[in-house]
């Protein structure tokens, strides 16, 4: 039987030891149908078959089964973009702002390269690569099917580029599939997490949590207005990608006590984070695609307030695991009463509908037909 060609990400490795949640579902794709014997050539950042190894012996997987048939190949500079930050002394958004997308369209031509190069040794590709209008083609030319998963919102360009080749769809949530119900949907199939890693608590400490890309449209100036208002101490923490507006809109705040920011974290020190806190906000203002850091919340015990935009409203069962609401002063009544959810029916929850061996077997159930 041929292999599955299972393109990760040229931006980080997979699994990434921070953020990186593309990556991380990638991951768990290779992992979960590997075990159940499916060959894959995998296709990640530099660093992916030491993080993928690390990261299996911390979960203690049978790392020897998954691994043999599981054959790397590492393209990139293990980091976002390369080392693109350092090539440039000075301020590259000010001289030459197209250097990111450059390299890494770059990193995508050497994909292209080992699509035609390896066209004998795979029977299809899965997909969850950023640029994939660019490898449609190329797979329809080499008469391989292409089962995109799509981890960000589809556009009405990409749309026709879909629409024309008939490329396979797998949404990861209801509202990208509602979006474009002309599309070729092969399946929705929601990002996996491994419920066992997160540890359980039922007696939290008494502050709020944010875990998240530090932007606008991530909106943590919200959450730290509704945690101000509910008189709680709040956690921030994520990478700035919008410096502009964590200068003007969050720095002012955080004073170490009342709102506290802290950078991109590792597994084990953000496990503990979500187990011990009281409730995890998530005020977003974009239509968020899926929202991995909520389930991981969830798994977590720690339930969640939201605005209902895009998959979230689908995730969080109002009442149950948490609210939904649409503005700062409702996020803070809310808070308020977060001790009326049941922290084991969050736990719960998220084992029934993400945990990785239920996505698993949906995964295998929708490919196995692709398999030779």
């Amino acid at each position: 039987m041929k292999s599955l060609l299972l393109l990760g990400s040229v931006a980080s490795p997979a699994p990434p030891k921070k953020q990186g949640g593309t990556e991380r579902v990638a991951y768990y794709q290779a992992k979960l149908l590997a075990s159940q014997g499916v060959n894959i050539i995998f296709v990640g950042g530099k660093g992916s078959a030491q993080n993928f190894t690390d990261e299996l012996v911390h979960e203690k997987a049978d790392s020897h089964g998954i691994l043999s048939r599981i054959e790397f190949v590492e393209i990139g500079g293990g980091t976002q973009f390369g080392n693109a930050a350092d090539a440039i002394e000075l301020d590259k958004s000010k001289i030459e702002a197209s250097r990111k997308m450059r390299l890494e369209m770059t990193y995508l031509a050497q994909v292209q390269q080992l699509v035609m190069d390896r066209k004998d040794d795979y029977s299809f590709i899965l997909n969850n690569m950023r640029g994939e209008a660019a490898l449609i083609p190329l797979a329809a030319t080499l008469h391989k099917p292409f089962i995109n998963v799509m981890h960000l919102n589809i556009f009405e360009e990409l749309a026709d580029i879909f629409a024309q080749y008939k490329t396979h769809i797998i949404t990861i949530g209801k509202h990208q599939a509602d979006a474009f119900p002309h599309l070729n949907h092969l399946a929705t199939i929601p990002n996996p997490i491994n419920v066992s890693t997160f540890t359980f608590e039922n007696s939290p400490d008494n502050y709020a949590l944010m875990l998240s890309t530090i932007a606008y449209h991530k909106n943590q100036k919200d959450a730290i207005l509704a945690a101000q208002k509910a008189h709680i101490p709040l956690i921030l923490s994520g990478k700035i990608r919008d410096e502009d507006y964590f200068k003007d809109e969050i720095e002012p705040h955080i004073d170490g006590v009342n709102v506290i920011y802290k950078k991109e974290l590792d597994f084990k020190v953000k496990s503990k984070l979500y187990s011990k806190a009281k409730v995890f906000l998530f005020p977003i203002k974009w239509e968020e695609p899926f929202g991995l850091v909520v389930i991981e919340a969830l798994a977590s015990g720690t339930p969640v307030i939201a605005y209902p935009h895009g998959e979230v409203a689908e995730i969080i069962k109002d009442g149950k695991t948490g609210f939904l609401v649409n503005n700062a002063d409702e996020m803070a009544e809310k808070i308020n009463q977060i001790d009326s959810i049941d922290r084991n029916a969050c736990r719960q929850d998220v084992t029934e509908r993400f945990d990785e061996e239920v996505v698993g077997e949906l995964y295998f159930k929708h490919l196995k037909s692709f398999m030779q």
